[in-house]
């Protein structure tokens, strides 16, 4: 996979997790910020609610080294910036945003510019599609979710294709799954634990 595929899948698919034990996660609570942390191997991610969207800090094991990151995303499920040890990938959307209510629209699709390092690249679309409300239970804790499918297409690229677990009330994505071009799955993260803000 090349260098850009490669941080093209990390600026669409950052992923969020939920708690491995200990108190469920609530809306008040992730107002707060919220640190997820995978032992193995090592991922760290912090989400601070920023209007209807988010920013993310976070550290990702590469060769034996831990490399910080930093993305904001215009709602939890749509991804604007990321900065990282391979420059800035910035997708700009030439659609209004409009996600809160897709179970009613089922589909929100836009044309979608990709920059890097200020320089446009590529074009393409983004869609997202509703696919059904389901359930996300992490330890003993169950949070209704939206089921969604991600794609990126941008031009001369494969497809960069998420499924996605959401839920509207900790505006969250508690599950995320790489597919490949036929839908089959590739990857998935999950983490261990969490805590509210930084050091609590």
């Amino acid at each position: 996979m090349s260098i850009l595929l490669r941080s093209l899948s990390l600026l669409v698919g950052l992923t969020l997790a939920a708690p491995a034990s200990g108190s469920c996660l609530s809306a008040k609570e992730t107002k707060q910020g919220v640190l997820l942390t995978r032992e193995v191997p090592f991922y760290s991610v912090f989400y601070q609610p920023d209007g209807p969207g988010l920013t993310e800090q976070k550290l990702v094991e590469r060769n034996r080294s831990l490399q910080p990151v930093s993305a904001v995303y215009l709602h939890p499920l749509l991804v604007e910036k990321r900065v990282g040890p391979n420059g800035t990938h910035e997708l700009k959307y030439a659609n209004a945003i409009g996600l809160d209510d897709l179970p009613q629209k089922k589909n929100w699709q836009s044309e979608t510019t990709l920059f890097i390092n200020g320089q446009k690249s590529v074009t393409g679309a983004t869609i997202i599609r509703f696919d059904g409300w389901g359930e996300e239970t992490i330890a003993s804790c169950a949070y209704k979710v939206w089921a969604i499918n991600s794609r990126l297409e941008l031009t001369g690229l494969p497809p960069i294709i998420f499924e996605q677990y959401y839920s509207p009330e900790l505006r969250l994505v508690l599950r995320s799954v790489r597919l490949g071009p036929s839908n089959q799955p590739l990857s998935e993260v999950r983490f261990d634990r969490f805590q509210i803000g930084w050091g609590n």
